[in-house]
């Protein structure tokens, strides 16, 4: 429906005639209906900078329904109370979602119809999964393109065994203050190391998503992305159409052509 829509809009784009086109006002309806909303110009503070969306970002479907709607319909969605909403983004030809709570403030424009005639034809290879089964990561990522992927998601292991979880990210700074604090107390009472483990497992369990970030940008890593995905690996391959010589701590894709090339000088 909105592909014949579009070619009726090309076919006429050249003409303002009553024949063609009735009026002004008609055509920009079509093209409201039929087009997708990208972004036009972001706010200097505004909820789509901070989940690092770009100009020219096309919003494509919401909630897992392409969206052909005006803007007025997408803010009234994305204003409805206590109510989280699925978006999916295409940037440089990249499918992605994402999460977002509320309006993005940021201006829209509309894709012209050649664009909207790609981006379809483009989303029938890109499948959505449904709401709750979407984790939200945050991509950080520093100037020689390693990569960092926090999943915001808690974790059991940070609340029942704090150390593993520590070992587990490799923050090793924090895991040496922890055990000293733990021998400290423990050499004072044993009921003195209960307290202060159950203090820092509640500490850990709130906060980790904070930690991590903290420690990633201790590192010189930079915020870089803000995704919604089922697992890291599909969070990793957008990374990686986005930027092909992005690399990982843990890869589950394949790797660039850097990674083989570094391989290569390390057994030569």
């Amino acid at each position: 429906m909105a592909e014949e829509t579009l070619e009726k809009i090309t076919e006429n784009e050249n003409y303002n005639t009553i024949d063609e086109i009735n009026t002004d006002e008609n055509l920009e309806e079509l093209k409201e209906i039929a087009s997708f909303l990208k972004i036009s110009e972001l706010k200097l503070k505004c909820r789509a900078r901070n989940l690092r969306l770009k100009e020219d970002d096309v919003i494509v479907a919401v909630d897992g329904e392409i969206f052909h709607g005006s803007i007025l319909e997408f803010t009234n969605i994305l204003s409805e109370e206590d109510k989280q909403t699925l978006l999916t983004i295409r940037r440089q030809d990249v499918f992605f979602e994402l999460i977002t709570f509320g309006s993005l403030g940021c201006t829209f424009k509309f894709t012209t119809a050649e664009e909207t005639i790609e981006i379809e034809k483009a989303l029938n290879d890109h499948q959505i999964f449904p709401f709750e089964n979407y984790k939200i990561f945050e991509v950080l990522r520093d100037l020689r393109r390693k990569t960092d992927i926090i999943n915001a998601a808690p974790s059991s292991i940070s609340w029942i065994i704090p150390p593993f979880w520590l070992i587990q990210n490799k923050l090793w700074e924090v895991l040496l203050v922890t055990i000293s604090v733990y021998l400290i107390t423990l050499s004072v009472a044993w009921w003195m190391f209960v307290i202060t483990w159950i203090l820092l497992a509640i500490y850990f369990n709130k906060g980790q998503t904070t930690i991590l970030r903290s420690f990633s940008i201790y590192r010189d890593k930079h915020f870089w992305l803000v995704l919604a995905a089922i697992n890291e690996e599909e969070v990793q391959k957008i990374c990686r159409k986005l930027d092909p010589k992005c690399t990982f701590e843990y890869p589950m894709v394949p790797p660039n052509e850097g990674e083989i090339n570094s391989k290569k000088r390390a057994y030569a």
